[in-house]
């Protein structure tokens, strides 16, 4: 029983790392719109219109990802990434540090440490718990940005886009795959790991047809798997503004339950995230509407 527990390590921390991550995000939106630095959508269908640029970035970025991972300049790839999550840290600590700050002396102090420590860190000890690190923060701040772009109509048919382009990616034509493989083999900060055992250094890990590290598992979760389904919570909490715990409740629930499945049912490996996780945010939403906007 306890073995079989241990077994289940990777999945449970990942579920867990979501939730915080998700509500983080709800925490950080609200100190962004309290600071005026953005307001909440104006309409339900703001920024639908971005839904084609986002998904042909998408794209793009993944084909650029891959190309320039196979030619072996993996090294112009990682300080990009590098670059990116310095500013999204940056970014989220403008307003926790705002927050937290007594002074101003505390405030630029946490303001500039936070992306300091966090890119010293990737380059100097990037190990799994770095980079899951790295990715809560990436997941939180972009989630933030997001909900405040677009609104909930227009984040449900986000995702619900994201989560057919992920299905194509995965199982036809398998260039997510190809992504996840330049990502881990390169070490460039794109996924979230969850090691099945202790002592396990990124240095030591490939990935092949399997990720393996002296034959044991270990569990590896896209940042958009998280991304995505943050924006659906948090949007979804906005537009609840008289009723906002149960519309942030009900798709956090909906994601869960969709993560459960992904994680805890026999699912062939590597299997796309976001159909099952988008679809649980999706419907967590459309349920808190039906019951506090339809039938209340």
């Amino acid at each position: 029983m306890a073995s079989a527990l241990r077994e289940r390590v990777p999945e449970a921390s990942s579920l867990i790392l979501f939730v915080i991550s998700a509500l983080f995000a709800t925490f950080l939106s609200s100190l962004i719109i309290s600071s005026g630095a953005e307001s909440p959508p104006s309409s339900g269908t703001q920024g639908a219109s971005y839904i084609i640029y986002y998904l042909i970035a998408a794209i793009v970025f993944s084909a650029i990802v891959i190309f320039l991972g196979r030619r072996r300049f993996a090294s112009i790839l990682r300080w990009i990434f590098l670059a990116v999550i310095a500013y999204v840290v940056f970014y989220v600590w403008i307003f926790v540090g705002a927050y937290i700050a007594q002074t101003y002396l505390q405030y630029y102090i946490m303001l500039f440490a936070a992306p300091a420590i966090m890119v010293l860190l990737l380059i100097f000890k990037n190990e799994w718990y770095v980079v899951d690190a790295a990715g809560f923060f990436l997941v939180a701040g972009v989630s933030a940005i997001w909900s405040l772009i677009i609104g909930v109509w227009a984040s449900v048919a986000f995702l619900a886009v994201f989560a057919i382009y992920d299905y194509i990616a995965v199982y036809r034509t398998k260039h997510m795959v190809s992504l996840a493989k330049v990502a881990m083999n390169e070490k460039l900060p794109l996924l979230f790991v969850f090691p099945g055992e202790k002592g396990v250094k990124m240095s030591e890990v490939k990935m092949g047809d399997g990720l393996e590290k002296g034959g044991h598992k270990m569990l590896l979760l896209g940042f958009g798997d998280m991304v995505f389904p943050s924006i659906m919570v948090v949007a979804s909490y906005l537009y609840g503004k008289t009723d906002p715990i149960p519309f942030l409740l009900f798709p956090l629930a909906g994601a869960l339950i969709g993560m459960g499945l992904l994680l805890f049912t026999k699912v062939a490996r590597p299997a796309p995230g976001l159909p099952l996780i988008n679809g649980g945010a999706i419907s967590g939403f459309l349920i808190a509407f039906l019951i506090f906007r339809v039938l209340m």
